[in-house]
C-alpha cells in the first residue's frame, strides 16, 4: 500500500504537466491534442529530464546550473516539436508541424515554471507558522 502512496506525487506531476500541454495546445491556434498524447509527452519529458539530471550528476565536470537548465529546456522544446508536431491538429485538420509542436512545448514549460514559482512564493504565506518550542 505504501508503494501506491510513494508513486502518487509522480502521477500528480505527470497529470498536471499533461494539463499544461493540453492547455498550451488549445491556446496555440485552437489546435486539438488528445489526452493520450498530452500524457505521452508529459511522460517523455519527465524521462528526458530524469536522464538529463542523471547525466549531469554523473559527469566528471558538470555544466553550470544555468547552462544545464537551458540545455534541458532546449531538449524539452525539441522533443515537443518532434512528438507534438504531427499529433496536434489545427481546426482545419492539418498537423501543426515541428514549429507548432515546439511552441506548444515551450508554452507548457512556461506554464509549469510560472506555477512552480507561484507555488514556491505563495505556499509559505498560506501555511500557518511553525510553533516555537
Amino acid at each position: 500500500m505504501s508503494a501506491v502512496f510513494s508513486i502518487l506525487p509522480l502521477l500528480l506531476v505527470l497529470a498536471a504537466y499533461a494539463g499544461f500541454v493540453k492547455l498550451a495546445a488549445r491556446l496555440y491556434r485552437k489546435s486539438q491534442l488528445p489526452w493520450k498524447y498530452a500524457f505521452g509527452f508529459a511522460a517523455l519529458a519527465s524521462v528526458a529530464g530524469a536522464l538529463g539530471s542523471f547525466v549531469h550528476s554523473a559527469a566528471g565536470a558538470p555544466l553550470p546550473l544555468p547552462a544545464a537548465a537551458m540545455a534541458s529546456f532546449g531538449v524539452q522544446v525539441a522533443l515537443g516539436g518532434w512528438f507534438l508536431g504531427p499529433r496536434s491538429i489545427t481546426p482545419s485538420g492539418a498537423p501543426v508541424s515541428f514549429k507548432g509542436g515546439a511552441v506548444i512545448a515551450l508554452v507548457a514549460a512556461v506554464f509549469a515554471i510560472v506555477c512552480a514559482f507561484l507555488g514556491t512564493m505563495l505556499l509559505p504565506a498560506l501555511l500557518p507558522p511553525a510553533p516555537v518550542s
